[in-house]
């Protein structure tokens, strides 16, 4: 008897343990997506605004420069915290109202204010989607966003179509990659593969597979630009009786 509750000891020890990381992940990439992608935009809107201000010869295109520039600080940083958050630092539960649909129209104003130019476009009722899939939606086009910001530049376009169908939704972000005449250290580097170093593309990945759902990303078949296709499998569009991811 005191050998089996030793043991069912180390079994409940290990069964905290892996909660408390999974909760810690979670908390991480939801970190990660919200302020990286602000960072982003504020990132973006101050390397717009420093190319205008040297075009027009303004004092202020150096004070945008050093604002564009600890952005890009802050966001190195953020990636290391995040880093010691999901690996040993207890998370605590988000208890805020999470994004949904709806929302969408508000993230890709802010990302048209940094200066890049989205088109927008639903097929389907999305408005019947769960709560959870409405999340991982958001979440996925938001940082696909991000990723185009950092990587392509203001100036650059993307496209963003959402199609909800009977047991699939199916997220697609397509830019047209960093455009001609883009100033030096406007983006953090070319895109070569399918990096997945980054807490970003990794997010995607968890967040697809919480819903069997396959996910490419990549160049694009013309060459030019950047892919993000994710399909989830979603059996039942309703809006209850779904876990948030």
């Amino acid at each position: 008897m005191e050998d089996r509750a030793r043991r069912l000891e180390i079994e409940h020890d290990q069964r905290a343990r892996l909660t408390a990381a999974a909760e810690r992940s979670r908390v991480a990439r939801e970190m990660h997506d919200i302020v990286g992608h602000n960072l982003s935009v504020m990132v973006g809107v101050a390397d717009g605004a420093a190319t205008l201000a040297t075009n027009r010869n303004e004092q202020s295109a150096e004070a945008l420069r050093i604002l564009a520039d600890t952005g890009r600080q802050a966001m190195s940083e953020l990636r290391r915290v995040l880093g010691v958050l999901r690996e040993g630092q207890d998370g605590t539960r988000m208890l805020s109202p999470q994004p949904g649909i709806r929302d969408l129209d508000a993230l890709l104003a802010r990302v048209g204010a940094a200066g890049l130019r989205v088109t927008y476009r639903t097929v389907g009722d999305l408005d019947s989607l769960s709560s959870g899939v409405q999340l991982t939606v958001y979440r996925i086009v938001q940082e696909a966003l991000t990723n185009t910001l950092k990587h392509a530049g203001t100036g650059s376009a993307a496209e963003v179509t959402v199609t909800a169908d009977v047991g699939m939704v199916r997220i697609r972000v397509a830019d047209s990659g960093v455009p001609p005449g883009l100033p030096v250290g406007a983006v953090s580097g070319p895109r070569t593969g399918l990096d997945d170093s980054g807490h970003g593309l990794v997010g995607i990945r968890q967040r697809a597979a919480m819903y069997s759902g396959s996910v490419t990303i990549g160049p694009r078949e013309t060459g030019h630009g950047w892919i993000v296709d994710v399909a989830l499998d979603v059996p039942a569009l309703s809006a209850s009786g779904d876990h948030l991811p």
